[in-house]
């Protein structure tokens, strides 16, 4: 009967996917002293958001059992700086400018999502 609207299906989708790329952050700033760690991070949003739909596999007896599987996956970071002399590759400040644009790309999923449903709202005269 009711849809939600692609606008705010794709604000939903940006504010998942800064939550999960804050987990990745949080995860490089944890490790940052364990030998051996790599940085990770999150492909861009555009990447994943624009990949094709996928149906959810409920069984392993289905056809495309591994398309459950979520998105949001960390890779290893190929652009991080050299590594540190114990094979680290955390750089707390490259996290924290990836933390300030990460919080930035939240709230602007947050702002488009509340300014489509004030629109909505209007719309339906409430």
């Amino acid at each position: 009967m009711f849809e939600i609207p692609d606008v705010m299906r794709m604000a939903q989708a940006m504010a998942r996917h800064s939550a999960a790329r804050q987990v990745t952050i949080s995860e490089n700033i944890a490790n940052a002293d364990t030998p051996g760690f790599r940085a990770r991070d999150l492909p861009d949003f555009g990447a994943t958001y624009n990949q094709p739909k996928r149906l959810a596999a409920t069984r392993v007896s289905h056809l495309d059992w591994q398309a459950g599987t979520p998105r949001h996956v960390a890779q290893v970071d190929r652009t991080s700086p050299v590594l540190s002399p114990n094979g680290n590759s955390v750089s707390l400040e490259r996290e924290m400018m990836r933390g300030a644009q990460n919080k930035q790309s939240h709230e602007l999923a947050l702002a488009v999502y509340g300014s489509a449903r004030t629109i909505l709202r209007t719309a339906l005269g409430r």
